[in-house]
């Protein structure tokens, strides 16, 4: 059973590129790639399927440069990833790609064969969504590694049964293959592998060569890993039996179980994010700069206008929005961003939440239990569904930010997190059906009007639900409604940029214009 994490699945990963399911996904495969081949790596090939979202998006998302950057052991927040090409160069590592018809059944399937002058191997491994990833086979070898865990990869002529006793004995899970086949084992564990343990492995009888695996997430996962709810109806329980009135507050209980840590070091974590966030708020506010893209500098053209009477009164709505706008354009300048839940919805919640705090005068804490409170909403979603707009479209970022950000508004006001699930069951109901048709394939537009859209969606459900409107279908069942929705999209419509916006004549004018413009250089 796939259980959230909150700092893993929703709120995170901190990262730089265009998306967190192709940049900070890649990142993650590149980063288990090279520990693969104990970190001397000279050729990768990738294959990827035509019929998936790889081949319109391999460059223009940032998968070549998350994958890359993970090869070269860079995080998803390196400012070396912006200059990959040359960092490829310098580490001598060539990186090639195949597209064909293989068969995968997920759009975002890397198939790869990684190589140096000794060794070859192959993993393949796929991004689920929100730069989250698993590992589905490493040297044919059937696998589910997440990288939220300790991984270790055992080559060996023979599997001895005695070695599977160690391992057994030793806490691991143990993926081997059937009975009198194979020559490779994978185990896995929430602690690292000490050097006595690797030793004895290694002298094994038949033991080739023993390799370990970090984890890439910040929140590991065990074999006795419990969370205290995984539904609305199930928290709703929860927070009466233990006398919890917040969502904040019941997401701080999810969290600390889910990681097995303190509530204080699950808020420590988020204060980070924050931090996190506010500097990449100043940045976009200040103006970036970069080629690549297709918006130049927005922010500012809404705040000029502000004190002029040209615009709107729009209440909070006007320090929102350029929030919103400022966090979209400094992820797409290849700033430091937040992905939460995507990088593609990465202005959206984020934004939301620090503008009405700064609206409200509420400190730094006050902010991250904003955070936590949308986060928990995330988690219920992730649970029954995903953040993949490649399998959802982009309600599963834009419109589960709405939600998000709905449930979080009405903590942030005191209200009870009966009514932040009610906000967030209107909230979602009104992203139904958005899709992902992002032009000339970057995420920038219509992601930033999308972006303001959850946020405005957000607080308006927020305010409704503060009223007592009433949200009529109870927030799993819309959970439910939304996910099914989502998968009967059209393939065309969600980012594989082969429909809507995607395919108009303005988008395929801007795509040459930013690639005559990247040859030229």
């Amino acid at each position: 059973m796939n259980i959230p994490s909150i700092l893993n699945d929703v709120v995170g990963p901190v990262m730089r590129g265009p998306s967190s399911s192709h940049s900070a996904a890649a990142v993650r495969i590149g980063k288990i790639c090279r520990e693969l081949m104990g970190g001397q790596l000279e050729h990768v090939t990738v294959h990827y399927d035509i019929k998936g979202s790889l081949p319109t998006t391999w460059i223009s998302q940032g998968s070549d440069m998350g994958l890359s950057g993970g090869l070269l052991g860079f995080d998803a927040d390196d400012e070396r990833l912006i200059g990959y090409t040359r960092e490829l160069q310098k580490a001598n590592l060539k990186v090639s790609c195949i597209a064909g018809d293989f068969g995968d059944t997920h759009p975002n399937t890397y198939n790869l064969t990684i190589k140096n002058g000794e060794e070859e191997h192959t993993l393949v491994a796929i991004s689920t969504g929100g730069g989250m990833i698993e590992v589905l086979k490493i040297d044919g070898l059937a696998v589910s590694y997440c990288g939220d865990c300790y991984g270790l990869v055992i080559w060996t002529g023979v599997i001895h049964p005695s070695l599977l006793d160690v391992l057994n004995d030793s806490g691991c899970k143990v993926y081997s293959p059937d009975a009198g086949g194979g020559t490779l084992v994978f185990v896995t564990r929430p602690t690292p592998y000490d050097t006595d343990l690797l030793h004895t492995i290694a002298q094994h009888q038949n033991v080739i060569l023993a390799r370990p695996i970090s984890p890439v997430l910040p929140i590991l996962t065990t074999s006795e890993t419990k969370v205290p709810f995984t539904t609305a109806l199930e928290m709703e329980s929860y927070g009466a039996a233990n006398g919890l009135r917040s969502l904040a507050d019941l997401a701080l209980h999810y969290e600390a179980a889910r990681g097995g840590i303190a509530q204080d070091e699950v808020l420590k974590k988020t204060l980070y994010l924050v931090d996190v966030i506010e500097d990449s708020i100043q940045k976009g506010l200040d103006g970036t700069h970069y080629k690549d893209r297709i918006l130049g500098y927005q922010c500012g053209k809404y705040t000029a206008k502000l004190h002029d009477n040209t615009l709107l009164n729009l209440g909070v709505l006007d320090q929102i929005i350029p929030y919103v706008t400022a966090l979209m354009e400094n992820k797409s300048a290849m700033g430091v961003i937040v992905a939460a839940p995507t990088a593609g919805s990465c202005g959206g919640m984020p934004g939301t939440v620090m503008a009405v705090a700064d609206t409200m005068k509420l400190d730094r804490q006050a902010k991250a239990r904003g955070l936590l409170a949308a986060g928990v909403i995330g988690v219920l979603i992730a649970t029954k569904s995903t953040f993949s707009a490649e399998i959802c479209g982009c309600q599963a970022e834009c419109g589960v930010s709405s939600g998000m950000i709905a449930a979080a508004m009405v903590s942030m006001m005191g209200g009870e997190y009966s009514t932040s699930l009610s906000a967030a069951s209107m909230a979602l109901q009104n992203s139904f059906g958005m899709v992902c048709d992002p032009v000339a394939s970057r995420v920038e537009v219509p992601c930033l009007g999308k972006n303001i859209l959850a946020a405005s969606n957000g607080v308006s459900c927020a305010n409704l639900a503060l009223a007592g409107f009433d949200h009529v279908v109870p927030f799993d069942e819309v959970v439910k409604a939304m996910d099914s929705v989502g998968r009967a999209l059209p393939h065309e419509l969600r980012c594989t940029a082969l429909g809507g916006l995607s395919i108009t004549s303005t988008s395929k004018k801007i795509e040459q214009t930013l690639q005559d413009q990247e040859h030229a250089e």
